[in-house]
């Protein structure tokens, strides 16, 4: 039998570093809160953005903002709920902000989300969702996918339509 060369101890080193990070709890996002009143287009079409033009002005918007007939600090409370690991921070201006890492099932990539939970009243509120993979070219179509879930597990969660 042949001993492996050199090179393949080396990519068989690189294929298990790679598989035990996709194997490892997500590391949180970090430093400042995203701005999607600054959100620029991208070159990519590894992103969904759900918002409105009011709130994202620069960015190419995906589908529309998700407006749910719930206190924003409910929304909040709903997403805290639905996503454990989140990060949340409330700005002076009621404003409520939410980040967290998502992980695809099958290949398990790390992907960022960042919500902005906006009152619009004691009984409404709008969310922009701006979903993004860290890697690659193409995301298939997953971001804009976990947008509509999201959108479908909070409805659910404050028993709304």
């Amino acid at each position: 039998m042949a001993r492996p060369s050199g090179f393949d101890l080396f990519a068989a080193a690189l294929v298990a570093i790679a598989l035990a990070s996709c194997m490892t709890a997500p590391t949180p996002p970090s430093g400042p809160w995203l701005d999607f009143a600054t959100l620029q287009p991208g070159r990519s079409s590894n992103s969904a953005l759900a918002c409105a033009a009011d709130l994202c002005p620069l960015a190419q918007i995906s589908r529309p903002e998700i407006t749910l007939n719930a206190s924003a600090e409910r929304v909040a409370a709903a997403l805290r709920d639905l996503e454990s690991t989140a990060q949340f921070n409330t700005e002076p201006n009621g404003d409520i902000r939410a980040r967290y890492v998502a992980i695809t099932r099958l290949m398990r990539f790390r992907d960022d989300v960042d919500v902005l939970i906006r009152p619009v009243s004691a009984e409404q509120a709008r969310v922009a969702v701006f979903s993004r993979s860290r890697i690659g070219k193409s995301d298939l179509g997953a971001n804009a996918a976990r947008i509509n879930a999201l959108e479908t597990r909070l409805r659910e969660a404050l028993g709304s339509d």
